[in-house]
């Protein structure tokens, strides 16, 4: 059983073991495919590639492991859904016939295939790397009706502006991702809900690649253009979830000048959950955001560096990363969920002018989930932040303070299920009916629609 296998693209390679259980040699007259060389599954049988085998031997109490790929033609059934696609491995021996099934779902889609670029190194050994690929006209809207499937880096150029509608499901493969170059700018799930997200995800379909983080790299935003949004979007097992820099800060070869050109986002009604590094990285941005889930990351929730401006409200950051991720090999987190830094090089260029959060839920398993990495800015004044209203995880704040504004201090927040990624809270956590309006935003509802309920975090009811 193959799970969805993207047409046009292989699938894993899946094995079975053929056991001789007798004393003696035994001689298999034939191996083959029920659909013969026409099929779209592909075999190896004890080492030897090939979809049809005469006269193979297993000695006495012996085996053999016969490999099976698949890759479906999208002209098979060329229709949005995924499909069926099945064939049937025949063993001739003795003058008795047995059969092994094979069930593959198929799933048409629009392919975002870079170009290949030939390298060779000095060994003289060849190499092929990924080369972007780019969205096209200046304005372009993506259909919604099958998947998107990435290789590489899908580029949205400079004065260019990329919709992706609500509904929209899109997979991306090892190491890509989608980069919005300076001046270019997205809108993503724009006029959606939660039932019809956007969602963003690695290309492996497979039951076991599930919630195995890193699997692709990042959506990448850089500077020039204020009209950046996400919402109503689902962000799972990248290595970043959200990045919004600086070309200049983010090593790109491009002189930094303050506060020119804007740097702007707004990501609301958006979920982000098991990147192997941060769900969201910034750089000297400008961010804004509300009723927002960001959670079980490998090293921080929010990593924002360099300064800038970023304001949230009814949001839910919380990192149980040690304890539903373990399993899938990766290691335990000693890094803190909320790292706030305000200089590039010693210096402080772009300095903090917002820090804001307002009836979020900062939570996590560390004893101290908060680090501050600042220098006193112009004026000789510490960056500016402040805390309302929120729920915090941390020993350096107290529920009043110079930064925090009635808020919760290491109170117990009763998940529903972290392992699973539900965080909406429970009837007995501290955070309900513990939040303020005078905290909200502007933020009416919560991530589900629901009206405000006074409860601290993304969810209200």
């Amino acid at each position: 059983m193959f799970d969805t296998v993207f047409t046009s693209i292989g699938s894993t390679t899946k094995l079975f073991r053929v056991h001789n259980p007798n004393n003696g040699q035994v001689n298999i007259s034939s191996i083959s495919l029920a659909r013969g060389s026409s099929s779209f599954y592909r075999l190896n049988v004890d080492g030897v590639p090939g979809k049809s085998f005469s006269n193979v031997q297993i000695a006495a109490k012996d085996s053999m492991y016969i490999f099976v790929e698949v890759t479906i033609n999208p002209n098979y059934n060329p229709i949005t859904s995924p499909f069926i696609y099945r064939d049937s491995i025949i063993f001739q021996l003795n003058g008795n016939t047995q059969y092994f099934s094979l069930t593959a779902f198929g799933q048409n889609a629009y392919y975002h295939m870079p170009n290949l670029k030939l390298i060779e190194n000095s060994t003289q050994a060849l190499y092929y790397s990924l080369d972007t690929n780019h969205v096209g006209a200046a304005n372009v809207t993506w259909k919604n009706d099958k998947p998107h499937l990435i290789y590489g880096y899908v580029v949205v150029d400079s004065l260019h502006h990329l919709t992706i509608p609500a509904g929209t499901n899109i997979y991306i493969h090892s190491g890509g991702g989608l980069w919005v170059y300076r001046y270019g700018s997205i809108n993503i799930g724009s006029m959606g809900t939660t039932t019809t997200q956007v969602t963003f995800q690695g290309d492996r379909l497979e039951q076991e690649y599930k919630d195995v983080p890193g699997q692709w790299d990042r959506i990448w935003i850089n500077e020039g253009s204020t009209t950046n949004t996400i919402t109503n979007t689902l962000i799972k097992n990248a290595y970043i979830g959200v990045h919004a820099g600086y070309a200049a800060l983010d090593g790109l070869g491009i002189t930094y000048t303050p506060g020119t050109p804007s740097a702007n986002l707004t990501i609301n009604n958006t979920i982000i959950q098991n990147c192997s590094y941060s769900g969201m990285l910034a750089h000297g941005y400008t961010v804004t955001g509300g009723d927002n889930v960001v959670v079980n990351c490998g090293q921080h929730l929010l990593e924002f560096d360099y300064g800038g401006s970023y304001s949230f409200y009814q949001c839910t950051f919380a990192n149980y990363w040690n304890q539903t991720n373990n399993s899938s090999g990766s290691s335990a987190r000693t890094t803190p969920s909320f790292y706030f830094n305000n200089y590039f090089n010693g210096n402080v260029l772009n300095p903090f002018t917002n820090l804001i959060f307002g009836n979020c839920i900062m939570d996590g398993t560390l004893a101290e989930e908060f680090q501050f990495d600042t220098l006193a800015q112009s004026g000789g004044f510490v960056p500016p932040y402040s805390f309302n209203y929120c729920a915090l995880k941390t020993g350096m704040f107290n529920a009043n303070g110079v930064h925090t504004n009635t808020c919760l201090i290491n109170q117990p927040m009763y998940f529903i299920n972290t392992a699973a990624y539900n965080f909406d809270i429970q009837s007995n956590s501290a955070a309900i009916n513990k939040g303020s309006p005078s905290a909200m935003g502007g933020y009416t509802t919560d991530i589900n629609g629901h009206s405000y309920a006074k409860n601290i975090g993304a969810y209200q009811q």
